[in-house]
């Protein structure tokens, strides 16, 4: 082994390392798509944007510092979106992508609340790239289930998001 080639052999090794690390949040992310298929969601919508979560999952992993750190609090968070409007398919309500009726859509607004209001209580002095992943990720996570009510349901949950977390930000932002 030449002596030139270690630094390039060191480097893949950390590369192949960072992927392998990353990987580690993808069964989460193929257990919500799963959760998502058994509750009625249709399998080429699970397979879109589970595949988008997947990926972003990895390349924020990839990416390493505060995104990947992000990710983790991003799945988490956008397991409330995800399970609260199929809750509420599954008590009985009746929802569609053109007909929701009584729980879907304030279940999509209130996962969202609780999934900003986790971001915004965590989220403080984690830095952007930190707040940029768990907002993507918990997006794409949520929309797994929201979905249930058309966009009116993914507008529900970044409304119910918004307007949890933005006061916490504000306040979080005038304390630095």
């Amino acid at each position: 082994m030449a002596s030139n080639d270690l630094p390039a052999r060191a480097r893949r090794a950390y590369e192949w390392g960072r992927l392998r690390w990353s990987l580690r949040l993808v069964p989460w992310a193929a257990a919500a798509m799963l959760l998502a298929l058994v509750l009625g969601r249709p399998a080429a919508l699970c397979g879109c944007v589970g595949g988008a979560l997947v990926t972003a999952l990895v390349l924020v992993g990839v990416r390493g510092g505060g995104a990947s750190r992000g990710a983790p609090l991003g799945l988490l968070a956008g397991f409330a979106p995800l399970a609260l409007p199929l809750l509420a398919r599954g008590l009985g309500d009746a929802c569609s992508s053109t007909l929701c009726l009584s729980l879907c859509l304030p279940a999509c607004g209130l996962g969202g609340a609780l999934a900003g209001g986790l971001l915004a209580v965590r989220a403080p002095g984690q830095g952007r790239a930190f707040l940029a992943s768990a907002l993507v990720i918990a997006l794409l996570t949520g929309c797994l289930g929201c979905t249930l009510a058309g966009m009116s349901g993914v507008f529900g949950m970044l409304a119910g998001g918004a307007l949890a977390s933005a006061p916490v930000l504000v306040f979080a932002r005038r304390a630095q």
